[in-house]
């Protein structure tokens, strides 16, 4: 935790000595807006995740709030996954992104695309989800889950939330069904 707030203002503190007007506080007491910020976590010399957002505010102590972010999953140095969204929060106590607004998160790996309002992120489980209706599409083939899906950031684990499947009681039931 203490690596990703030193590096957090680390970042911060580039992009406020690059000489453009990238960094410049609100003109209210306390805000503080950057253009252009990256927040990643880095394990063993390889960055696990990047967040990138065209603006952030950071002036609540507790959450950065993002415009225009996305954010980018790493597997052994490549890229798996990305996500963008219209606007976005990232808690640095939780360690939780929240993404919304048009949020489309792609398998950078395996072709997979995740469509819907809000997703999270969980940074220390990298588990992803969404409790929105969420459109999962794969190969031309479009699934919706009315409840949101579960997944984790190279999306090969997806689990539909609260899906449910009538089975057919009899033979006759299923012949009905295969009609």
């Amino acid at each position: 935790m203490k690596k990703l707030l030193y590096l957090f203002f680390a970042v911060v503190a580039t992009a406020a000595c690059q000489g453009k007007k990238d960094f410049s506080p609100n003109e209210e007491p306390g805000m503080q807006r950057a253009n252009a910020v990256s927040i990643f976590e880095s394990k063993d010399s390889q960055k696990r995740w990047i967040l990138n957002s065209r603006d952030v505010d950071f002036s609540d102590l507790q959450n950065a709030a993002l415009v225009a972010p996305e954010l980018l999953w790493k597997d052994n140095g490549k890229d798996a996954g990305k996500v963008t969204a219209e606007r976005g929060v990232f808690n640095y106590a939780q360690r939780l992104v929240t993404l919304q607004g048009h949020v489309k998160a792609v398998s950078l790996i395996h072709g997979l695309t995740l469509e819907t309002d809000h997703i999270y992120y969980d940074v220390d489980k990298d588990r992803v989800w969404s409790d929105k209706k969420t459109v999962v599409t794969r190969g031309g083939v479009r699934t919706v889950a009315k409840h949101g899906v579960e997944t984790n950031s190279k999306l090969t684990q997806i689990e539909f939330k609260k899906q449910s499947t009538a089975l057919p009681a009899t033979v006759k039931e299923l012949k009905g069904q295969l009609k």
